[in-house]
């Protein structure tokens, strides 16, 4: 905490700021590096709130659906609020930083944009609970739902394996 609070974070485009840390007799210094992003790749989304996430998701489920996105799959979300869609949509978007969403992005996708979940590419989409019944028709096997009120996730039945993590 101390080191938080009183020592200044780098400014933005430095790459790393580092500290020596209780120096000992003899075996230096035990090092702490701190790293701000580039000017041009500032942190996005820092002001959300990301304990709502929390709130609807198990930690576990947090990192499965992270982990999905990194490998560039097909996530659905569900929630019967939409805010929580946009929200959570958004918070799992900055959670891949320093990388970047790059596929088809929809946060609340209206009932009659159902059929683009049948789409041949990776997506975030999230959809609500009304709607998820009429989704359920256009829904590609390889999607994976991760039901945000529930805190369920579930695989489509030809989503392919994800690779192990080392």
């Amino acid at each position: 905490q101390n080191i938080c609070m009183e020592v200044p974070a780098p400014p933005a485009g430095a790459f790393e700021v580092e500290l020596c840390i209780h120096p000992s007799l003899g075996s230096g210094c035990s090092h702490v590096t701190f790293w701000a992003p580039p000017a041009d790749q500032p942190i996005a989304y820092v002001s959300l709130p990301f304990q709502v996430l929390f709130e609807c998701l198990d930690i576990g489920n947090i990192l499965f659906a992270w982990y999905t996105l990194a490998c560039e799959r097909k996530v659905l979300l569900v929630s019967s609020q939409l805010s929580l869609l946009t929200v959570c949509s958004e918070i799992l978007c900055s959670l891949l930083f320093p990388m970047k969403w790059s596929h088809l992005y929809i946060p609340v996708l209206p009932r009659f944009l159902t059929p683009m979940l049948d789409a041949p590419v990776p997506y975030l989409c999230g959809v609500s609970r009304e709607n998820f019944s009429y989704a359920v028709r256009d829904i590609s096997d390889e999607t994976i739902v991760v039901d945000l009120d529930r805190n369920i996730i579930t695989m489509g039945s030809g989503t392919p394996d994800l690779p192990k993590l080392p």
